[in-house]
């Protein structure tokens, strides 16, 4: 994507967040550490694990503190965020600029937070999640009972990028298990921890948390 039109490369203060988050400067982040909880008792040591739409990848960080030895490799389509996880996590050659629908080759463990949330819609990047996960996929994304689509201005963007429309979609959860379904997964609803599965306000929109274990049947 074009950086005029991307809203992740034009906000400074979460870069600079997101730079602590990986010198270990700033506090773990609830949903990492619960990801890498819920994860610990299924991975297997050596398993790969993608990191799909990693940010920075300090979710790496969450892993290796709960002992969590997975070959972890992490894809964001955000140039400026794969030059900060390479610069800042070590194992530059484990991090790739890339769109998760255009992932090409298989992984044992596919980890999605508060991504899909921010795309135009979740059903083809889901999918391909789907098809390229052998085990199991973790998405957490604003989910409740009907569908409700925001594409609004960022006034939190820097100066001079306020003009650039961010998408911040609540989906169906039933839908979107009912996806994961019909792809050859069974799926377990999980309390998210942050929000208790209530509702958090997030640059001032209202989103529900909702975590999704999908383990290939």
């Amino acid at each position: 994507m074009n950086k005029r039109w991307n809203p992740w490369a034009n906000d400074r203060n979460t870069y600079e967040l997101y730079r602590r988050r990986c010198r270990g400067e700033a506090e773990e982040m609830t949903c990492a550490a619960q990801a890498a909880e819920i994860l610990a008792p299924l991975v297997r040591p050596g398993e790969t694990l993608l990191d799909a739409g990693c940010g920075g990848g300090y979710y790496l960080h969450s892993l290796r503190k709960r002992g969590i030895e997975v070959d972890y490799h992490g894809v964001d389509y955000t140039p400026e965020m794969i030059e900060l996880a390479r610069a800042e996590m070590g194992a530059p050659e484990r991090f790739e600029v890339g769109a998760i629908e255009e992932l090409e080759r298989p992984y044992d463990t596919i980890l999605c937070f508060n991504v899909l949330t921010n795309s135009p819609h979740y059903a083809l990047p889901l999918e391909r999640m789907l098809q390229m996960a052998t085990r199991r996929v973790l998405l957490r994304e604003s989910m409740a009972g009907e569908l409700v689509v925001r594409y609004t201005p960022d006034p939190y963007l820097d100066e001079g990028a306020r003009h650039i429309r961010v998408y911040h979609n609540t989906y169906p959860i039933e839908e979107v298990t009912g996806f994961m379904r019909e792809h050859g997964f069974s799926v377990t609803r999980i309390p998210d921890r942050r929000s208790n599965d209530g509702v958090e306000m997030v640059v001032d929109i209202p989103h529900h948390w909702r975590i999704l274990l999908a383990e290939r049947t």
